[in-house]
């Protein structure tokens, strides 16, 4: 059988990759798009939405990468906390979780008002900003998970 931890290494990391670099870039960009001319919210927010199924599928490829390189590492789906290695992989897989969970709250009860506003083709102003603030607000509190996953994976020995 050949040697599968290369290839979830790489998983792993293409999918955090490709996950966290747009995401992180199009926080900024929904953070500044009021503030900078010719760069409206709405279509921030629209491209961010076109974006979804490329952040899903690296966010699976992501996941798939992170469990197999820890079975193929460990040899099981356990998670001890004996030594200050096992203690930031633990800690590294409930950001994880976190992160994961976090991103289902922003994708179903934030994107989905943003989506409905949007429908029409005629956007209503104030209730397009306020559902736009609150996304600016969530997708940095999701920056900021990314952030702390991607310092404890440089961490982990």
């Amino acid at each position: 059988m050949p040697d599968l931890l290369p290839l979830a290494h790489a998983l792993h990391d293409l999918g955090m990759l490709l996950y966290a670099g747009p995401f992180v870039a199009f926080t900024v960009l929904v953070s500044l798009s009021g503030r900078l001319p010719k760069l409206a919210r709405h279509d921030v927010v629209r491209v961010y939405r076109a974006w979804g199924a490329g952040l899903g599928l690296s966010m699976g490829a992501w996941v798939l990468g992170l469990l197999s390189t820890h079975f193929l590492t460990q040899g099981a789906f356990a998670w001890p906390v004996d030594t200050a290695a096992q203690q930031l992989t633990a800690a590294r897989f409930v950001v994880f979780l976190v992160l994961w969970a976090f991103n289902i709250r922003l994708e179903i009860w934030t994107l989905e008002p943003l989506r409905k506003l949007d429908g029409d083709g005629e956007i209503p102003a104030a209730p397009f900003a306020a559902a736009t603030r609150r996304l600016g607000g969530e997708m940095a509190i999701q920056s900021g998970l990314l952030l702390a996953y991607v310092v404890l994976h440089a961490a982990a020995p």
